[in-house]
């Protein structure tokens, strides 16, 4: 049996719950993935942006705060375990990472949420009682998840390159297989 704490407001864990359905259909045993269980939403972190773009401040739990020109903004986290011994290959990462997405990104455009980019974990490695597994994170922008969905010859090797450049430059909150970090670290990162 598993156990899942959220914190956050109402329209979150709603949110949440909605992801999490849609991800057991999409993802889940017995939908064509080799997964034993489906990626979940590990929680969506709130944040605090205005007008302008600048994003700052907020927190992970209570209702949305929504100033005159305040509009909320969130960091989806997923997680999927991978259940594999070894770090798995980048082409493998990136497929899911594909599929989280394009299963996510609707769903919350549909309910307009703003998003400041999906953070997709990755757990594997050996795990037990003296050994804890390793946890990667891919960070993707909205714009990467609409091209992802709105053009067909844009695919996970597209996204995988898409990533990486941005990585590379520093001034886009995109990531490639780092280090799992906690909602503190997303916001200071975005502030």
């Amino acid at each position: 049996m598993v156990v899942r704490y959220r914190r956050g407001s109402r329209t979150q864990r709603t949110i949440a719950t909605d992801l999490d359905d849609r991800l057991a259909d999409a993802m889940g045993p017995g939908s064509g993935s080799h997964l034993e269980q489906p990626p979940s939403v590990r929680r969506i972190v709130s944040i605090e942006s205005n007008d302008d773009g600048k994003v700052g401040g907020g927190g992970e739990g209570g209702e949305d705060k929504k100033g005159e020109n305040d509009v909320p903004t969130v960091v989806p986290i997923v997680r999927i375990d991978l259940e594999t011994t070894d770090a798995p290959g980048m082409k493998f990462v990136l497929e899911y990472v594909a599929n989280v997405l394009e299963t996510v990104h609707p769903v919350l455009e549909s309910r307009d949420v703003r998003v400041a980019h999906y953070d997709v974990e990755c757990t594997f490695g050996p795990d037990g009682l003296l050994v804890e597994g390793e946890c990667r994170r891919v960070s993707v922008t909205p714009e990467l998840a609409d091209r992802l969905l709105e053009d067909d010859r844009y695919g996970a090797f597209e996204l995988w390159r898409d990533v990486k450049r941005g990585d590379r430059d520093g001034e886009t909150p995109t990531a490639l297989w780092e280090p799992c970090r906690s909602s503190a670290a997303i916001r200071t990162r975005l502030e």
